[in-house]
This record gives C-alpha cells, structure tokens and sequence, in this order.
C-alpha cells in the first residue's frame, strides 16, 4: 500500500511539472552552434547578439552578431594582437538589411532575413 502511494504522489509531481516544461520558448532551447563557425561557414538563427571566434586565417578572431533595429544587423570583428609589448587592438564593422552581402577581415556574409523577433545570417568563409 506504501509503494502504490508514493507511485501516485510521483505521478502528480510529474503530470504538475510537464505544463511549465512545455510552456518554455522554443529559442531558448534552439540556441545557435557556433562552434561550426571556426572555419567561417555556417548559418544560424539568433534572437540575442552573439559572439564566436574564427579562424586567424580571417584577420579577426572574434565576431560580433546583433540587430541594430527592426531592419538591420551589425557584424562586427575583434582583433587582438601585441605587437613591441603593447597590445594592439583592431577591429571593424558591417550594418546591413536583409538580403545583404558583405564581408569583414576576409570573412563574407549574407543576411538572409529579419525579423521582430530575430534574423538569420549565412557565412561563407
């Protein structure tokens, strides 16, 4: 009778639990991997900026992805370097809407929408 009662309180817990499981926002599970954009090709979607390192084969090593406004995304590179003992650093930048091409130390891109919500960019090495 003690095992059927705690197999019933379980059960309760997890039917009370699944709702608030499945009422999550489905981006927050779908966060973009952008460990595939080393090699500076990829395509991802994001609802938040995001940051990822490339290849030094590409001048910069770190990339910088966010909206600027409900038509526009900025792309934009760090670069670190010493050089002489001082510490160097460099570093650009792209604003474009959707269907845009452009490209940043070596890197090419095309934004291929935008939205309220978020937008989605490709790179192509």
């Amino acid at each position: 009778m003690k095992r059927f009662s705690i197999t019933a309180i379980a059960l309760a817990c997890a039917l009370a639990v699944a709702p608030a499981l499945a009422a999550q926002p489905a981006d927050a599970a779908a966060k973009p991997n952008l460990r595939s954009c080393y090699d500076g090709k990829c395509t991802f979607t994001f609802t938040k900026p995001v940051s990822f390192r490339v290849s030094a084969t590409y001048g910069s090593r770190k990339i910088r992805v966010s909206k600027v406004d409900a038509e526009t995304v900025a792309v934009q590179t760090t670069s670190v370097r010493r050089v002489n003992g001082r510490v160097l650093t460099t570093g650009g930048g792209v604003n474009l809407g959707e269907g845009g091409r452009g490209s940043v130390g070596g890197l090419s891109f095309r934004v291929l929408s935008v939205t309220d919500r978020g937008a989605t960019i490709r790179f192509t090495g």
